[in-house]
């Protein structure tokens, strides 16, 4: 079933990458396996050979969304001892995955609830792992007084929903760059959580395009 040359595991990466940017764009329920096949160039009878159907899909997916924020956002967030500056790599680099492949990752809140109850049980499980390094990140910074005076739960479910929320209006072309929409989320985000922050200034603008808009649709 696999082409020449390509494995079935690479030809599986494949389709998950290509199915992620079609729900992402259409939706979990308007996207049909015909539309996954159509561009994976494959029947959708061959499809089959490499998913169980489209609720399995969904759940491959999502699972390797989680395994990219377990080792680009997670793991090196982990290796940062003060507070702060972790706090500011984990937001820098989840803002980073949001804009890449189309913001794929944003499919872990919109779609989580199309799965099965086993499969959600491991989904939400490993955002609690993500809640947790980030909820405990900021009782350190409370620990120091250097947290503004916010519950750290709230605190860690705001800056998620922020950075969540960018995936949604986000595109390519506004006047301000890619890298310049993460500082100033960035900055946003951190000068809302922490007393000490110094804001980085705002980013050079790109000339003015869609209307002035940074970045959106």
């Amino acid at each position: 079933m696999s082409q020449q040359g390509t494995s079935d595991q690479e030809r599986l990466d494949e389709i998950i990458r290509t199915a992620a940017l079609i729900i992402h764009r259409k939706g979990y329920d308007a996207t049909s396996m015909n539309d996954i096949a159509d561009a994976v160039n494959l029947t959708k009878a061959g499809l089959y050979y490499y998913t169980r159907g489209k609720q399995d899909l969904l759940f491959r997916i999502i699972r390797w969304a989680m395994d990219r924020v377990e080792t680009e956002i997670l793991q090196p967030g982990r290796q940062i001892a003060d507070p702060g500056e972790r706090l500011q790599e984990i937001v820098r680099r989840h803002l980073e995955s949001m804009l890449v492949d189309g913001g794929v990752v944003a499919i872990l809140t919109v779609e989580v609830d199309k799965l099965n109850s086993e499969q959600k049980a491991e989904i939400k499980q490993r955002h609690r792992r993500y809640l947790y390094l980030v909820r405990e990140t900021l009782e350190e910074l409370r620990d120091q007084g250097r947290l503004r005076p916010n519950d750290p739960t709230i605190g860690a479910l705001n800056m998620f929903a922020t950075i969540m929320g960018v995936a949604r209006w986000y595109q390519p072309g506004g006047h301000l760059s890619r890298d310049a929409v993460i500082a100033e989320i960035t900055d946003f985000v951190l000068g809302g959580l922490l007393k000490d922050h110094q804001s980085s200034g705002r980013p050079p603008e790109m000339p003015a395009e869609n209307g002035g808009r940074p970045g959106a649709c």
